[in-house]
């Protein structure tokens, strides 16, 4: 079972998650992490600077093709995410309150979270050993002519504060079943939960290097992650004045770069519309787990 609780994370610091380990940070340097509710501090995470960025990078390349990770069998990356998908399962309950903890978002709608996220493992599990190759006819008799699809290379996620979880599990899930490796930032708003969860990466067998975590803000470590010339591809969901700053760094390296940036809860209300029912509407869509 899970070692990181709610009550074990009280007063605690928690590391950078680094080519299987826990490591503390270069720096030395560690930030706060508040209860919402009543404003005091609940636990310590690492603030990553450039060298602790690269650590990551360089670890996950190198996991790229260690013979651990990249010679095994797709069907076998496809146990190995289900073996994730049973552990997050069990440990659904403590996660939850863990989510629900960092953000103060309502307990019952991280139950749910908690217990849908393992559906889209499992999914991207089957699906491990199904992406073929093509073979392509061409005009020459004595020559054969296909494309094999390969991993694209180290992605990097930043995701955010409101569904840590459920946010990374979109991407990750699909990386991890196909052969990716991943270096993610949560929000230093939330992180606890994606620590919790690569406590499980290691329970469930992935090779050191496949799955690293680096906390901190995104001015020092979000910013050296998304200049680092080792990322394959960017993902990120949050602002639109972020997504610019992490677009015009990826745009540098030349570096693909996949974001999800604002427009939070739009609605379009009609003239003939029940003008009370809009405006519960509009009222839920933005505020309803406001707690």
């Amino acid at each position: 079972m899970m070692k990181t609780t709610v009550e074990g994370l009280q007063g605690s610091r928690q590391n950078l998650f680094i080519h299987g380990e826990f490591t503390p940070p270069r720096s030395g340097q560690y930030v706060s992490s508040h209860d919402l509710t009543t404003a005091q501090p609940w636990y310590e995470f690492a603030q990553a600077n450039a060298e602790d960025v690269d650590a990551a990078v360089r670890s996950t390349q190198a996991a790229l093709k260690n013979s651990a990770w990249r010679r095994i069998t797709q069907t076998d990356h496809g146990k190995l995410v289900r073996r994730l998908t049973d552990l997050v399962l069990a440990n659904a309950d403590e996660l939850a309150l863990i989510e629900c903890r960092d953000n103060r978002k309502l307990i019952k709608e991280m139950r749910a979270q908690m217990r849908a996220i393992p559906d889209s493992y499992l999914y991207f599990a089957g699906m491990a050993d199904k992406l073929q190759g093509d073979t392509i006819p061409v005009n020459k008799l004595d020559t054969l002519n296909f494309n094999l699809r390969e991993p694209i290379g180290v992605v990097r996620m930043i995701i955010p504060w409101n569904s840590p979880l459920m946010m990374l599990t979109g991407t990750l899930a699909p990386c991890l079943a196909i052969g990716k490796t991943v270096v993610v930032k949560p929000s230093e708003h939330a992180t606890a939960s994606t620590l919790a969860l690569a406590e499980l990466a290691i329970e469930a067998g992935f090779p050191p290097g496949v799955f690293n975590v680096v906390t901190g803000d995104g001015a020092t470590t979000g910013d050296a992650l998304t200049r680092h010339p080792g990322i394959a591809k960017f993902v990120f969901t949050g602002s639109t004045v972020t997504g610019r700053k992490i677009a015009g760094n990826a745009a540098e390296n030349l570096v693909p770069c996949q974001v999800e940036l604002g427009g939070k809860s739009p609605h379009v209300v009609f003239s003939d519309v029940d003008v009370e029912r809009a405006v519960n509407g509009v009222v839920s869509g933005i505020f309803a787990e406001a707690g």
